[in-house]
C-alpha cells in the first residue's frame, strides 16, 4: 500500500495540472498503478527494512541511546528469525555484547556473549558459535586483555577456516595483526598480513592493511625493491577497489627509499606528531644532518611516552570506527536497494507513458529528477555532518593528548634532576624546581577535575532542584571562600539588588560550581583592581555577572570562549574546559551564560537561572 500511495504522489501534480488527462486517461492510470505496487511493493519492503535497522544499530552502537540501542538490535533479532536470516541474528546480538564492552561495563558484555554461546550450541548453529567466539574476542581487546584477545581471535579464524572455507577471515586477521603490532612483534604482524593476503575473497580494506603492514617491515630492512613493489601494490588497489588514499607514512617512506629526501621532509606535514618525529630522524641520519637526527629523535621519543595515555581511547576509538565504516557500507547498499527499486519503477512508468503520452512521461521524468536530486543533497549534507562529528572528536583526542602532554613534561624533567646525584643544586633551585613540579600537578589535577565535571554534566538531561535558596547568601558564601585567593592588592565584593529573604528553587552544587569557575578565571587574570559580583532580577530570571579588571579577552578570541578546548595564536595553546562546563550547567539549569562586550574595563560574564524551573 505504501508504494501505491507513493507512487500516485508522483504523478498528483499531472492529473491535477495537466489539461491534456482526460476521466478516460485518469482512470486506466489509477488502474496501471493498482496492477503494478504490489510487485514494486513486495521486491524491496523487507530488505529495506532490515538493511535500515541495521545502519541505526552501528550509528547507536557509539552512542549513550542505551535505550534505543536494544530496541532496535531486537528488532532485527526478530525480523531476521521471521526470514532465517540466521547470521543477521547473531550479528545484532553480538553487537548488544559489544555495546556493553565498548562502554565500558565488561560484566554484563560476557553475559551476552555466554547466552550467545549457550543458545548457538543448543541451536547447532555453526554462525551463531563464530559469532560467540568472535563477540569475545572483542570483548577481551576492550578491556586491552590482548592475551585473552589473540587467543579467541585464533580460534575464531580457525573455526571460520574450517566450516566457511569459501569465506575469508580477514576481519579477525586483522585484529591479530593489530595486536601484533601493539606487542611490537614484527614476526608475528607479518604472519597475519601474509594470512590476510592469502584469504579467500578478502575485502579490499583488509587487503590494504595488510599491504601497508609488509610496507612497514619492507622499509625497516631497507628492501627497496620489496618496498616499491608494496607501494605499487597499494596504489593498484587505491584505483581499483577504491579503498581510500594511500597512508600518508607510506608515501614518506616510498620517497625516503628513493632518496627524495626534500619531498619526504615536505610530506612529513601530513603525519601524526610521534610519526613526524621518528620520520623526520630518519631523513635527517640519512641526509648526514646528524645533529638534526638526534634533535628529532629525542621528541619522538618524548611524544611516545606521553600518547601512552591515550592508549586505551584509542582502543575504543578504533571499534567505533570500524563500526561507523559498517553502517556506511550498509547506508551504501540501501542506497544501491533504492537505486534499484528505482529502476522498477521507472520500468513501470515507461509502460504507462506508452498508455498515456509522451508528454506526461517527459514531465514526471523531471519531476522525478528534482526529487532525486533533493533527496541526494540531504543526503550529503548528512554525510558532512558526520564527517565533521568524527573530526571533532579526533580533534578532542589531540587536544587532550597536548594539553596531558605540556604539564607532563616538566614533571619527568625535573623528577629527573632531582634525582640526579650529578647535580649539585642549591636549595633555593631545588625549591624552585619542587614548586614547579607542583604547578605541573595541579594543572593535570585541575584539566582532570574539569573532565569529570564536563562529562559528568554533558551526560545529564537535566538537573534535579533539589534546593530552595537566596541568591545573596550563595554569591556572598562563594565570595567570602574566594577572596583570599585573589592576587596581592587585588579586591573582590558583592552587590545586590534582591532582599536576603529572595529566594529561587534551583540546584545549589551545580550553581556553586559554575560560579567558582568563573571566579577562578577572574582571579586567574586580574592582577590589580577590583572583582565584582552582582546579582539582580530581569524577567523573572535572577542575573548574575562576574566583572573584573583583568586583562581582558581580545575579540578575536570571543566567539569561542565557551569552546571545548581552542587553538590560540600560531602556538598551541590551551586553554582549559572551565568556561566550556559553566555553559552546560547553565543550560541545564535553565538558563544561560554570555560574555558581555560592552564591558571595556575588563571581563565581564554574565549568567541567569530561573527563579522556579518549569
Amino acid at each position: 500500500m505504501q508504494a501505491k500511495i507513493n507512487f500516485f504522489c508522483i504523478f498528483a501534480p499531472v492529473i491535477t495540472n495537466s489539461m491534456l488527462m482526460n476521466r478516460f486517461y485518469y482512470l486506466l492510470l489509477l488502474t496501471v498503478f493498482s496492477l503494478v505496487s504490489p510487485a514494486v511493493q513486495a521486491a524491496g519492503a523487507g530488505t529495506n527494512y532490515l538493511t535500515k535497522l541495521q545502519a541505526e544499530m552501528l550509528r547507536l552502537i557509539s552512542t549513550p541511546e542505551r535505550d534505543k540501542f536494544l530496541e532496535v538490535t531486537e528488532l532485527i533479532k526478530s525480523e531476521s528469525q521471521k526470514q532465517g536470516n540466521e547470521r543477521l541474528f547473531y550479528i545484532a546480538w553480538g553487537n548488544q555484547s559489544t555495546y556493553e564492552a565498548t562502554h565500558q561495563d565488561y560484566p554484563k558484555a560476557e553475559e551476552i556473549a555466554n547466552r550467545i554461546a549457550d543458545y548457538a550450541q543448543a541451536q547447532s548453529s555453526l554462525w551463531g558459535n563464530y559469532i560467540a567466539l568472535h563477540t569475545k574476542a572483542v570483548n577481551a581487546l576492550q578491556k586491552q586483555d590482548y592475551q585473552e584477545a589473540e587467543q579467541t581471535f585464533i580460534k575464531a579464524v580457525d573455526f571460520r577456516h574450517k566450516y566457511f572455507p569459501g569465506e575469508s577471515a580477514g576481519d579477525d586477521l586483522q585484529e591479530l595483526m593489530k595486536i601484533a603490532n601493539h606487542r611490537k612483534d614484527q614476526k608475528a604482524g607479518l604472519k597475519y598480513a601474509h594470512q590476510i593476503l592469502a584469504e579467500p575473497n578478502v575485502a579490499p580494506i583488509h587487503k590494504g592493511r595488510a599491504l601497508f603492514r609488509i610496507s612497514q617491515f619492507a622499509f625497516n630492512k631497507n628492501n627497496k625493491e620489496l618496498y616499491d613493489s608494496i607501494y605499487n601494490a597499494l596504489m593498484e588497489l587505491k584505483k581499483t577497489d577504491g579503498i581510500g588514499t594511500i597512508e600518508p607514512v607510506v608515501e614518506v617512506n616510498y620517497n625516503i627509499l628513493n632518496k627524495n629526501y626534500d619531498e619526504a621532509l615536505r610530506l612529513c606535514k601530513d603525519l601524526a606528531p610521534e610519526s613526524r618525529a621518528e620520520r623526520m630522524a630518519v631523513i635527517y641520519h640519512r641526509m648526514g644532518d646528524d645533529t638534526k637526527a638526534f634533535e628529532y629523535m629525542a621528541k619522538f621519543k618524548k611524544i611516545n611516552d606521553s600518547i601512552v595515555l591515550v592508549s586505551h581511547g584509542n582502543v575504543v576509538n578504533s571499534c567505533y570506527v570500524q563500526m561507523n565504516n559498517e553502517r556506511m557500507k550498509l547506508e551504501q547498499k540501501m542506497l544501491e536497494e533504492e537505486n534499484s527499486n528505482l529502476k522498477h519503477i521507472i520500468l513501470y512508468i515507461i509502460i504507462g507513458v506508452i498508455v498515456l503520452a509522451m508528454a506526461v512521461a517527459v514531465f514526471v521524468h523531471r519531476q522525478r529528477i528534482k526529487l532525486l536530486e533533493h533527496e541526494n543533497a540531504k543526503l550529503d549534507k548528512a554525510r558532512k555532518q558526520a564527517e565533521k562529528a568524527f573530526d571533532m572528536k579526533n580533534e578532542f583526542i589531540t587536544h587532550i593528548t597536548n594539553e596531558l602532554r605540556a604539564p607532563l613534561n616538566p614533571i619527568q624533567g625535573f623528577s629527573d634532576i632531582l634525582g640526579t646525584k650529578e647535580y649539585e643544586l642549591q636549595a633555593d633551585e631545588r625549591e624552585q624546581l619542587s614548586s614547579l613540579i607542583k604547578s605541573s600537578s595541579k594543572t593535570i589535577t585541575k584539566l582532570i577535575d574539569e573532565l569529570a565535571e564536563l562529562s559528568l554534566y554533558e551526560s545529564k538531561k537535566s538537573l534535579p532542584i533539589n534546593y530552595t535558596l537566596s541568591p545573596n547568601h550563595i554569591c556572598r558564601h562563594m565570595v567570602d571562600s574566594f577572596r583570599p585567593q585573589c592576587k596581592e592588592g587585588v579586591r573582590m565584593f558583592f552587590e545586590t539588588d534582591l532582599s536576603d529573604i529572595y529566594v529561587v528553587e534551583t540546584n545549589q552544587e551545580a550553581l556553586e560550581t559554575l560560579l567558582g569557575h568563573l571566579l577562578e578565571n577572574a582571579i586567574q587574570y586580574t592582577d590589580k583592581g577590583v572583582i565584582t559580583v552582582a546579582c539582580t532580577e530581569y524577567n523573572d530570571m535572577v542575573r548574575t555577572s562576574v566583572t573584573d579588571t583583568g586583562r581582558g579577552i581580545a575579540p578575536e578570541r570571543r566567539e569561542h570562549i565557551f569552546d571545548t578546548f581552542r587553538e590560540m595564536g600560531d602556538n598551541v595553546k590551551l586553554v582549559g574546559l572551565g568556561l566550556s562546563v559553566c555553559k552546560v550547567i547553565a543550560k541545564l539549569l535553565g538558563g544561560d551564560i554570555w560574555y558581555d562586550p560592552d564591558y571595556q574595563e575588563g571581563t565581564r560574564f554574565v549568567f541567569e537561572i530561573p527563579i522556579k524551573k518549569q
